[in-house]
């Protein structure tokens, strides 16, 4: 699946059918909400993973070019992926600094954008010759490839008052939310709320009797008040 916040299926996206080629390959690095950094860390430490998915998608969708659309609150990432682009030799993948506001990080937002182009309301991206796949899906590709390893961890952000020790960690799928938040410190005794996913668009949980999942971004425990005072 695309480890962004739907969790398309990867191969569809990957599958143009009757298209023989893909006129641009769009990189979703601009995280969709706020709190969650997880894409920003990945981008960081593994930015020549994320630019050799990228080169792997691109060869599968025989695409023209290549654009990753990160937001310009993130300097490190950004000067990560250029200077990766820089090493290895890649001149047909760009990376542009697009502006910090929520709901860019959208599949249909950020290819108006960055390309000017609309996806039919009723339709796909593909249907106007565009593919965009998130920054986290390239590095899994760049991995079940290159590395023959399956889709078994992501990288998750921990974050909000009511934890002792916040970060992002690289978790395996289907590890018990109570035992991360032990191995993080635990909570802050005046925690009010968890939230699996985004402020915007997360799901509060009323239990800790659930696993991660692939689709799993963020978990976010607030303190009263911290959530109305953002």
């Amino acid at each position: 699946v695309g480890l962004g916040g739907a969790g398309f299926p990867s191969f569809i996206k990957l599958n143009p059918g009757a298209r023989t080629a893909i006129d641009e390959l769009i990189i979703n690095a601009a995280e969709c909400e706020p709190y969650i950094s997880c894409d920003d860390m990945l981008m960081r430490e593994r930015a020549a993973e994320v630019i050799q998915g990228i080169q792997i998608m691109q060869h599968a969708l025989q695409a023209s070019r290549s654009v990753i659309g990160i937001e310009d609150n993130k300097p490190e990432a950004y000067s990560a992926l250029t200077d990766a682009l820089s090493k290895l030799g890649i001149s047909d993948i760009d990376v542009v600094r697009i502006p910090t506001i929520y709901p860019t990080g959208g599949e249909k937002q950020l290819i108006k954008v960055l390309t000017g182009k609309e996806s039919p309301s009723h339709g796909l991206p593909l249907d106007i010759g565009v593919v965009c796949h998130n920054v986290a899906t390239a590095a899994a590709i760049f991995q079940a490839i290159i590395h023959n390893k399956p889709l078994i961890s992501r990288i998750i952000t921990l974050t909000g008052k009511g934890i002792n020790k916040p970060g992002n960690h690289e978790l395996l799928i289907g590890t018990p939310i109570d035992e991360w938040i032990e191995h993080s410190g635990g909570y802050h005794e005046s925690i009010k709320q968890l939230i699996m996913g985004g402020p915007m668009m997360g799901q509060p949980l009323a239990s800790l009797g659930v696993p991660v999942v692939k689709g799993t971004s963020g978990l976010l425990a607030f303190c009263e008040g911290e959530l109305a005072e953002q």
